[in-house]
């Protein structure tokens, strides 16, 4: 069986367009959250912002966190794993993203989407992309939609494919038929709660 893995822009009319189970959100140190964080943040009306400040939730310690959507989203879970410092360098990349692919599979997920962090010390996102097929290769996922510079990452995922000789297909995401529920409305300049 062979991956698919679809790309699309970050943003929330991709957000909203999700037809998968899950999303992973990998959250890193910045405050307020920002990328895939700071979006799904904005949808969930501040809900990892709170758990963050509340003391629930320490991305800082690589922590995770799983969260209902509340309809606010299409997919109805949200996994969010922490990313220490450590986590933004490749090797740690490396591991943080065998936890969060680890972490999918155990809870049944079989589609997915996150989006992948840029990596400290001018490492390149075709390093992140790599990793995160590694990590993806070691589970029965049907399919995954990565969010980002959607160009840019469909290269990087091709690259990584043919060096890995990976049975993987990297496609442009499919359109949903009809949008999801929705909460909170507008677009987000920064995360709501956390400062």
């Amino acid at each position: 069986m062979s991956l698919r893995i679809e790309v699309a822009e970050l943003g929330l009319a991709s957000l909203d367009a999700l037809d998968v189970d899950a999303v992973a959100v990998l959250v890193g140190p910045e405050r307020p959250l920002q990328g895939l964080a700071g979006w799904v943040d904005w949808r969930l009306c501040g809900a990892i912002s709170r758990a963050i400040l509340d003391g629930h939730f320490a991305p800082e310690k690589g922590e995770a966190l799983l969260l209902p959507s509340a309809r606010r989203l299409g997919p109805a879970r949200v996994f969010c794993f922490g990313l220490g410092p450590e986590a933004l360098d490749a090797a740690g990349f490396a591991a943080a993203a065998r936890k969060a692919c680890d972490a999918m599979a155990r809870a049944g997920s079989a589609s997915f989407a996150t989006a992948l962090p840029a990596l400290a010390g001018g490492e390149g996102s075709h390093v992140a992309a790599r990793l995160w097929l590694e990590a993806s290769l070691r589970h029965p996922f049907a399919r995954q939609v990565l969010l980002g510079e959607a160009r840019a990452l469909h290269r990087d995922l091709g690259a990584a494919r043919q060096s890995l000789s990976a049975p993987v297909e990297v496609a442009a995401a499919q359109a949903r038929v009809e949008p999801p529920p929705r909460g909170a409305a507008g677009l987000p300049g920064k995360s709501p709660v956390v400062r």
